[in-house]
């Protein structure tokens, strides 16, 4: 894309590529430094972005937005975004236009079509229906106790799993904080809600996934289940490329993706997005201001929507060029896109030691499963994080994960992308 925009525009670009984590510590060390050579910020605003709005190293953007001289009068922001997508941007209240969103990934549920046809399970729109399935799709061919076919996967260990776990969570009416009566922002990951869906996740590994889930990464649990070795697979749904790709895959177009099942509280599909915003000590904020409003423009967000990377312009979702790697895929994607929230991680400052205490939770759940150990270990947790919130959060309003204006996922929404695939009839 950069050589793109240097053939139209004439402008240089320096671009380095680091891995997710040197790239996140070199910013840090740059914006710390007021260095002015970072101009373009790329980042996830739910994991990082309260942190560099409170410290002021993100310039406000509105300005930019409405000067005529540099920005298209076509451009229409917010006006051709999914409000998914919007919901995330701001994370702090009051805090400015520091950001644009540019594309959504989603924690869907991968699951293998083949296996739900050829067994008959109904698709899960609900939690009680995802463990029924779980437990008809782990497949022990040969009698020998250990299944061939496992009938979930996901993240298993430690902190790791926040991200994974998040719509868990939500779905069954917990969340990672609460505000009490007076205003003060504490832990929830201790009230009943959470630990039943501490409780449930932590079964659903257990009883379910190979034992591998409990040490693997991302990138393996994908591997596993495009070997065939799982029915279904809670992952974000950039992963589907691989499980359907036929050089990588032994399941090729026999997968696709839906909603996480509902759960007690309704659905809350977990969008970790990706903004462009520009460091405030740069030189060159027009110019990268000019880069910004050039990359989220429709057509250049079109060739990362027909790449299978989910966009949030709404027109790149209904563009007549457009086809969805599978129409589950496609519908699944953009309700969550479009209804989606950022809870990968527990919106605040100290997120490093709160994933962590969290996934100490988690360990509990997944390899003990005792409703009262993993009560104790909430306790422990949500203790450490509400003390962490008021060490380091002191004058700051974070705006929570559910913004007010938020959309809710009804039944028909919930059932739409198991619609598209015409698989609604299985388990009848």
């Amino acid at each position: 894309m950069t050589k793109e925009f240097q053939k139209e525009t004439g402008m240089r670009i320096k671009m380095q590529v680091l891995q997710a984590g040197q790239m996140r510590k070199k910013q840090d060390i740059m914006l710390a430094g007021k260095d002015s050579q970072l101009d373009l910020v790329m980042l996830q605003m739910d994991n990082r972005g309260g942190k560099l709005t409170a410290a002021g190293h993100l310039e406000d953007l509105e300005p930019y937005l409405n000067d005529a001289s540099l920005t298209p009068s076509n451009y229409d922001y917010p006006g051709d975004w999914l409000g998914g997508c919007l919901n995330t941007e701001r994370v702090i209240t009051g805090q400015t236009m520091n950001n644009v969103v540019w594309s959504a990934q989603a924690q869907l549920l991968h699951i293998r079509t083949d296996l739900f046809k050829k067994y008959n399970v109904k698709v899960p729109t609900t939690m009680e229906e995802l463990e029924d399935a779980a437990r008809k799709l782990t497949i022990d061919d040969n009698g020998d106790g250990k299944p061939e076919t496992y009938g979930f996967l996901s993240r298993g260990w430690g902190r790791l799993t926040t991200a994974s776990f998040a719509t868990y969570l939500f779905n069954f009416g917990g969340s990672w904080f609460k505000t009490l009566p007076d205003g003060t922002k504490v832990s929830n990951l201790n009230s009943k809600e959470s630990v039943d869906a501490f409780e449930f996740y932590g079964r659903m590994i257990r009883n379910y996934a190979p034992k591998s889930a409990l040490s693997s990464k991302p990138p393996q649990n994908a591997a596993l289940y495009a070997a065939g070795k799982a029915a279904m697979l809670s992952r974000l749904n950039y992963w589907h490329g691989l499980a359907n790709d036929p050089k990588k895959s032994r399941i090729p177009g026999k997968s696709t993706t839906i909603l996480i099942p509902s759960g007690k509280a309704g659905s809350f599909p977990n969008i970790p997005t990706t903004s462009l915003a520009i460091s405030k000590y740069s030189n060159k904020k027009k110019a990268a201001w000019l880069y910004i409003a050039w990359m989220t423009q429709k057509q250049i967000m079109l060739k990362g929507q027909k790449a299978a990377v989910p966009m949030c312009r709404k027109s790149v979702w209904t563009d007549p060029t457009y086809k969805a790697p599978s129409p589950a895929w496609g519908k699944s994607a953009q309700i969550a896109a479009d209804f989606g929230i950022a809870i990968a991680k527990p919106q605040a400052i100290a997120i490093g030691q709160m994933r962590d205490a969290a996934g100490d939770v988690m360990n509990v759940a997944i390899r003990n499963g005792n409703r009262a150990a993993i009560q104790a270990e909430a306790d422990k947790a949500a203790k450490l994080m509400s003390e962490l919130v008021q060490k380091t959060e002191k004058g700051m309003d974070f705006a929570g994960v559910i913004p007010k204006f938020a959309k809710k996922i009804t039944s028909s929404d919930q059932l739409a992308p198991i619609r598209a695939e015409g698989l609604d009839s299985l388990g009848n």
